[in-house]
C-alpha cells in the first residue's frame, strides 16, 4: 500500500519501522472510541500487536475490527501519520513478544522498565494482526 519509491511513503515507512509507540483506536460497542498507546511491529504490510487477554481493546475488537493507528505527531502536529486499518484477533502460539524482531525492538524499553520479553510473553499473550486500509498523512512532502 506504500509505494517506497515515493519519497513521502518511504518517510512513512521509515517511521513505522523506528517508532516504538503508536496509538490504537478501536470502538466500543455502544460507538464510543477507545484510544491506548501500544508497542508494535511493522512488517512493511500489516502491523502486530500483543495484549493483554482482558484488555478493552480486545473486548471492542470483537464486536467492530475496524480500527485507526496514529504515530505521535512530529513538527509542533505538522507531520501526522494516520493509518485506518482492520484489525483480526490470532490464535497463533508461534506469535509472542519473544520473537527475536519483537524482543530486539524493545530491548531497551524493557529493560528500563525492569520487563523481560519472557515476562511479557505471560501477561501479553493476545496477538493481534492489523492490516491497513488506508495511509493518511501531511506534513512531509
Amino acid at each position: 500500500m506504500l509505494d517506497l519509491a515515493q519519497p513521502k511513503d518511504a518517510h512513512i515507512e521509515q517511521r513505522l519501522r523506528s517508532e516504538l509507540i503508536i496509538w490504537l483506536s478501536t470502538v466500543r460497542p455502544d460507538g464510543r472510541p477507545h484510544l491506548v498507546p501500544v508497542w508494535f511491529l511493522w512488517d512493511g504490510a500489516t502491523f502486530l500487536i500483543f495484549s493483554q487477554p482482558k484488555d478493552l481493546k480486545l473486548r471492542n475488537l470483537r464486536h467492530n475490527p475496524d480500527v485507526v493507528l496514529a504515530l505521535e505527531t512530529r513538527d509542533q502536529g505538522n507531520e501526522v501519520v494516520l493509518i485506518e486499518g482492520k484489525a483480526a484477533l490470532l490464535d497463533d502460539p508461534t506469535l509472542k513478544t519473544t520473537m527475536p524482531t519483537y524482543a530486539e525492538k524493545y530491548a531497551e524499553l524493557m529493560k528500563s522498565m525492569g520487563w523481560t520479553a519472557e515476562w511479557m510473553a505471560t501477561r501479553y499473550t493476545e496477538p493481534v494482526r492489523i492490516t491497513p486500509t488506508r495511509f493518511i498523512s501531511w506534513g512531509h512532502e
